[in-house]
């Protein structure tokens, strides 16, 4: 039985950097096409093939003309051929080096001879005027993006641009995922007395694979010590990171605590964090390993707050966050003052436009809880809780703009 020992635990914050500190990734890389490299980090620093516009190209819709026939004012232009004296130039197009300068369509007409007209002289007309030169889009050898940058549909278009129709990336990094324990059923799987669902393996896919990793879910493993060693040898043959599901706390059959811990180079029990306090981290032949409490919510935070983090250092990227608002507590709230508190709030604004954030009444059910929580804060080690009235920083469980909505919808509580 592993039990938590609150002066061997850590805060959340002390336990990933242990865990990035110790942890030496071995990423690796592949080339994609730009069809499938949005989402995806590159692998290293990526400078454009050539210069666009090659030569040059028109800034606007209009004609392209000899800025010297302009030198005197607006000549006349009624009996001018096109593609003698001037010539079409769309917005990009290039045009003969005839001509220098482009004015715009809207200074511009043609009578019912096709004569052209300038209606409206252009200011300050003089070569280059209305001109995109070469290189003003993009020249050889500009860096179109940095190593470890994860593309965005902008900048994948800005690689097709600068002359590239691949890329190479770094591949995601392999997450191997086990849920343990004898009374689990599949998910779809009507419970009997005593069964439980086993449904975090959608959570862990769901979470880890927005963070640009990719997840293998093992089947269940029954409560066999054997058992979950051999589960554990063939995900450290397979994955970067492994998670084990359940065992981490009390139980007489919590093995998973153990078995991290007689294995582990480094092992580490608890954190001072509540919900999620027995999470256990290892580090196993090289690769991390963490035993993720069961529940659903503490599963939830030990992925958040600890794998994410992990994640993120495979892929040498900043650990994503999420979007902040600043809120009032509602009401009071308690906690243990040698521990975290993380709280679940639903949002909603008051008379004078601010956020009023309300911690979540207990008890709820998991579902009550999941289609309440707009935003968590965080209560820090130290305090004892908050009282009615004070600020905090709310992390978004929800878009902003849907839970906005939902007042002018009436919802309370969902």
């Amino acid at each position: 039985m592993m039990k938590f020992v609150y002066e061997q635990s850590v805060t959340r914050a002390d336990a990933l950097r242990e865990m990035r500190e110790r942890w030496e990734p071995a990423p690796r890389s592949r080339v994609v096409g730009l069809s499938d490299a949005c989402g995806r980090v590159t692998s290293e620093e990526v400078r454009a093939l050539h210069s666009l516009p090659v030569k040059r190209s028109s800034k606007r819709d209009g004609i392209a003309v000899r800025s010297a026939d302009f030198a005197a004012g607006a000549p006349d232009t009624s009996s001018w051929t096109r593609d003698v004296d001037f010539a079409q130039a769309d917005t990009g197009d290039d045009f003969p080096d005839a001509f220098d300068a482009v004015i715009a369509v809207e200074h511009i007409a043609y009578d019912e001879h096709g004569g052209l007209h300038i209606v409206e002289e252009p200011p300050d007309l003089q070569s280059g005027s209305g001109v995109n030169p070469c290189g003003s889009i993009v020249r050889a050898g500009d860096v179109l993006v940095a190593a470890h940058t994860r593309l965005t549909p902008e900048l994948v278009a800005s690689l097709a641009v600068g002359g590239h129709a691949q890329v190479r990336v770094l591949e995601r990094p392999r997450v191997a995922f086990i849920p343990t324990g004898s009374e689990l059923v599949p998910f779809g799987a009507y419970p009997q007395r005593g069964q439980n669902i086993e449904a975090n393996s959608l959570l862990v896919s769901g979470m880890v694979r927005a963070w640009g990793a990719e997840v293998t879910c093992y089947p269940v493993v029954r409560d066999d010590e054997e058992a979950l060693e051999a589960a554990l040898d063939r995900a450290l043959e397979a994955a970067d990171i492994v998670l084990i599901n359940g065992g981490s706390s009390r139980g007489e059959e919590d093995f998973n605590a153990r078995l991290l811990e007689r294995r582990g180079s480094y092992f580490r029990h608890g954190v001072r964090a509540v919900p999620g306090r027995p999470v256990g981290m290892a580090l196993i032949e090289g690769r991390p390993v963490i035993n993720v409490p069961g529940p659903v919510l503490a599963a939830f935070l030990s992925l958040d707050w600890l794998v994410r983090g992990l994640v993120a250092q495979f892929l040498g990227v900043p650990v994503p966050r999420r979007r902040t608002v600043r809120a009032r507590l509602s009401e009071p709230v308690a906690k243990p003052e040698a521990f975290e508190r993380l709280v679940r709030v639903s949002i909603s604004g008051d008379a004078t436009g601010e956020y009023v954030c309300t911690p979540l009444p207990q008890p709820m059910t998991l579902s009550q809880t999941l289609r309440s929580s707009d935003g968590m804060l965080t209560l820090p080690i130290g305090s004892t809780g908050a009282q009615a009235g004070e600020e905090f920083s709310v992390e978004l469980l929800r878009p902003l703009e849907l839970i906005e909505a939902s007042w002018e919808e009436g919802e309370g509580l969902r």
